[in-house]
């Protein structure tokens, strides 16, 4: 009862943050904008449209993707080596960092649904809470993104890492697939991130919860 009660307000309190500017609290709470260190990236935040898993726009007028300047650093030296080996070809940013409201907002769609092991617990935040974590694909010289096997935001075996040579023999998987993880895999991982072996677009620093938790700050907003 208390948390229907409470849910409309969490609701009017977001909105009424995302009126005053996602953006101004991003830098105030020490993140950077990310094409400000890789002007080649593209971005595309999916929680700022309807096109994601909850069907509404969380974001209000932010367009921007922000992360913390670790992080955006690493993925600047990724999207240079991208470009090196394949001229043309950009990393097409779909959620950077994350608000806390919109964090309980996403919570609170999935609650008491299997998909509720796709999203962070908000009270203490996940790792997009903190501005150190990236979901992202690569796109081409045409703009088209590559084959990952799945879209984005696809709560499925699909998007799990692991299996795509069997995947393929399938006939589930292009053959394009595996390469065009690997290379995803390869270039960030050369920068220390990892991927989460259940989001094929979700990057993260190589560094456990509990020290993230620590080291960094919560976008408490």
């Amino acid at each position: 009862m208390l948390l229907r009660l409470l849910f409309p307000l969490l609701l009017l309190w977001s909105t009424s943050l995302s009126a005053q500017g996602f953006d101004s609290l991003m830098r105030a709470h020490g993140m950077v904008e990310v094409t400000q260190l890789a002007p080649h990236i593209r971005v595309e935040l999916k929680y700022a449209t309807r096109d994601n898993f909850i069907g509404e726009n969380m974001y209000g007028s932010l367009k921007k993707a922000y992360l913390h300047p670790n992080l955006a650093r690493a993925l600047a030296r990724a999207q240079r080596a991208l470009e090196e080996e394949l001229p043309g070809y950009r990393f097409l940013i779909y959620d950077a960092a994350r608000p806390q409201s919109v964090q309980r907002r996403m919570y609170q769609a999935v609650a008491g649904t299997p998909k509720k092991i796709y999203v962070a617990a908000p009270e203490r935040g996940g790792r997009h809470n903190y501005g150190v974590a990236v979901d992202l694909t690569i796109i081409d010289d045409k703009g088209k993104p590559l084959d990952m096997g799945s879209p984005f935001d696809h709560f499925g075996e699909e998007a799990h890492l692991g299996n795509e040579e069997a995947r393929v023999h399938a006939g589930i998987f292009s053959e394009a697939v595996p390469r065009n993880r690997a290379l995803m895999r390869r270039l960030l991982g050369a920068e220390g991130l990892r991927p989460y072996d259940k989001e094929w677009w979700h990057y993260q620093e190589r560094m456990p919860m509990s020290e993230v938790r620590k080291r960094y700050r919560l976008l408490a907003f």
